[in-house]
C-alpha cells in the first residue's frame, strides 16, 4: 500500500495481511494438488524426477553432494499386486495409451518375476539414487536397457495404476473413486498399508537442507540452478505434503478404527469426525475433506470402502448398534429396552424418545408391529 509521509515522499507498507494473502495462495496451490487424479499427480512427479536439477541433488556424480533421498512411510509397502502383474486384471483397454503398456509388460514382468521381490524392491523400487544403472544391471546380471524399461513400467504403472486397480464403487457413476491402498493384518497383529502406487509406496523426499546451504556457500551451483533450486524444493515439498496428509489419515484410520478392522463388524466403528482429524495431525480440515473426497481403501476381508465410511457421527453409531440390536435378536426389545441395552452393552447413555427418533430413521417398525408380522409369519 503507498502512502505519503510528511516531506510528501511516498513509502511503501506493507499491510499486516500479506503474509496470510501468502500462506492463502499456498494453500490453494497444496488443495488443488491434493484434489488431483493419482495418474495426473505421477505425471507431475515424473516430469519433477526427469529434470537435470533433481538428478544433480538426488544422485550426483559425487556422492558428497546428494541433498535429495527417500524416507519411507512406517508400516507401508507397496502392494503385492504390483509383483503380481496378472494377464486378468480388469483393465479398460479403451484408452491408447494403456495398449503399449500392457505390450510390454509381456516381455518386462518375467524380467522382474526373475530377479525376486528382494532385489525388485532394493534395485528399483526404494532405490536412493546412489547406483547407477550400470550398477544395477551388474548386481541383478541385467542390461542396462532392461533396467531402463523396469524403470519406465514403474512409472507407467503409477500413471495408470487406476486400470490395474480399478475402483468397484458405483462403477459409471457420476462420482469416480480412486482405490489408493489395501490394508493386511500381519501375523503379529499390526496392520500394514499396501499402496497401489509405486510412488506414495517409496516415501516421501527427505532433503538435506544444511548440506544444500553449505554447498550454495561453496557455490558448486551454476546460477542457472541457484535459480531454479527454491522453485524445486517448494514443489517437492508441496508433494510430501499431499504425500503425507494421505498417509496420515490412512494410519490415523488404522489406529482408531483398529477394532472394526480386525472384527469387519459395523457396530464396532467409532465416532470420528474431520476436525478432531486434522488437529490429531496439525493440518487444515479443508484438506482433510479434499483428502478424502473420492479415495477408498480396500479392507484386510477384500471389500472396498469409501474413506469417508470410517469417519462416522457418533448418531450414524448409535443407529448402527440400534440396528444391531433389534437385528441380533430377531427382537421384540421396547424402545426402553433397547436404551437399557445401549447402557448396559456400550456405556450409550440416551433418552427413550431418542432411541424412538433413532429406530424411525432406520425405518424400523415399533415392537408390537414387529410382534404382529412375527406371529403372521
Amino acid at each position: 500500500m503507498k502512502m505519503e509521509n510528511r516531506k510528501g515522499e511516498i513509502k511503501l507498507r506493507q499491510l499486516p495481511q500479506t503474509k496470510q494473502l501468502l500462506k492463502l495462495i499456498g494453500r490453494v496451490k497444496l488443495a488443488n494438488l491434493i484434489e488431483i487424479s493419482e495418474g495426473d499427480f505421477t505425471k507431475i512427479i515424473k516430469k519433477i524426477e526427469s529434470k537435470p536439477l533433481f538428478k544433480r541433488l538426488f544422485s550426483p556424480s559425487n556422492p558428497q553432494e546428494k541433498v535429495i533421498s527417500y524416507r519411507r512411510f512406517p508400516w507401508s509397502e507397496l502392494s503385492k499386486r504390483f509383483y503380481e502383474l496378472k494377464e486378468d486384471m480388469a483393465v479398460d483397454r479403451s484408452s491408447p495409451d494403456i495398449v503399449p503398456l500392457l505390450d510390454s509388460r509381456k516381455k518386462i514382468v518375467p524380467i522382474i518375476k526373475g530377479l525376486g521381490i528382494d532385489k525388485f524392491k532394493k534395485y528399483f523400487l526404494y532405490s536412493d539414487g546412489e547406483l547407477s544403472y550400470k550398477d544395477i544391471s551388474l548386481a541383478c546380471n541385467l542390461q542396462e536397457k532392461e533396467v531402463m524399461e523396469i524403470m519406465a513400467l514403474i512409472d507407467d504403472f503409477s500413471i495408470y495404476n487406476e486400470f490395474f486397480n480399478p475402483s468397484m464403487i458405483n462403477p459409471g457413476g457420476s462420482i469416480c473413486y480412486s482405490k489408493v491402498a489395501k490394508i493386511e493384518k500381519e501375523d503379529s497383529g499390526d496392520f500394514v498399508i499396501n499402496f497401489f502406487s509405486p510412488h506414495i509406496a517409496k516415501g516421501r523426499y527427505w532433503i538435506n537442507y544444511e548440506k544444500l546451504a553449505e554447498m550454495k556457500k561453496k557455490e558448486v551451483f551454476s546460477q542457472t540452478e541457484l535459480k531454479k533450486i527454491g522453485k524445486l524444493i517448494n514443489t517437492l515439498e508441496a508433494i510430501n505434503m499431499r504425500k503425507s496428509i494421505i498417509y496420515r489419515i490412512i494410519k490415523n484410520i488404522l489406529e482408531k478404527q483398529s477394532i472394526y478392522l480386525t472384527t469387519a463388524n459395523p457396530g464396532n466403528l467409532i465416532p470420528l469426525t474431520q476436525r478432531e482429524l486434522a488437529k490429531r495431525i496439525n493440518t487444515d480440515p479443508s484438506l482433510i475433506s479434499r483428502a478424502i473426497g473420492r479415495r477408498s481403501i480396500e479392507t484386510p476381508w477384500g471389500e472396498e470402502y469409501p474413506l469417508k465410511y470410517f469417519f462416522p457421527s457418533k448418531k450414524t453409531n448409535i443407529k448402527g448398534l440400534i440396528s444391531d440390536i433389534i437385528n441380533g435378536g430377531k427382537c421384540m426389545y421396547t424402545d426402553e429396552e433397547i436404551k437399557r441395552e445401549l447402557k448396559r452393552a456400550f456405556n450409550i447413555d440416551i433418552s427413550r424418545r431418542s432411541v424412538a427418533s433413532y429406530r424411525k430413521e432406520l425405518k424400523i417398525p415399533t415392537s408390537s408391529e414387529r410382534i404382529k408380522t412375527y406371529r403372521l409369519r
